[in-house]
């Protein structure tokens, strides 16, 4: 029999409910889920876990640093990285600095639109 793989994501949130509830989410789904509450915090988790981290969710709305500091910090880090952005803002993948991102979610989210996109993300789909 063989084992399912594991996959493993990088949650950087800074709202504790919207963080909380896509963790418990992701979770539920066999996913294991490494929360982070700013920037600087995210980035440090994914320096430490880089073998291991297989997707990024990334909340636009930093308040430590601009989002767009950040996945240019993680793209030259792991340039094959997937990373998935979600905002409450009127942010378009067509601008340049989120091109390339595995998607975009729109607050609020819903669960099956996160783990489409996460799925999708992984090849998992």
């Amino acid at each position: 029999m063989t084992q399912k793989p594991t996959w493993t994501i990088l949650l950087i949130d800074p709202q504790p409910m919207s963080r909380n509830t896509l963790k418990s989410q992701l979770e539920y789904y066999q996913y294991i889920v490494l929360p982070t509450v700013d920037a600087r915090s995210g980035l440090q988790t994914f320096q430490q876990n880089q073998r291991t981290v297989d997707l990024v969710i990334l909340d636009l709305k930093l308040k430590d640093e601009p989002a767009t500091k950040v996945l240019e910090i993680l793209r030259k880090l792991s340039p094959e990285l997937k990373i998935i952005a979600i905002t409450d803002q009127s942010v378009t993948e067509n601008q340049p600095a989120f091109a390339g991102l595995a998607g975009l979610l729109r607050k609020p989210i819903r669960t099956d639109r996160l783990l489409a996109l996460v799925s999708k993300a992984l090849g998992r789909i």
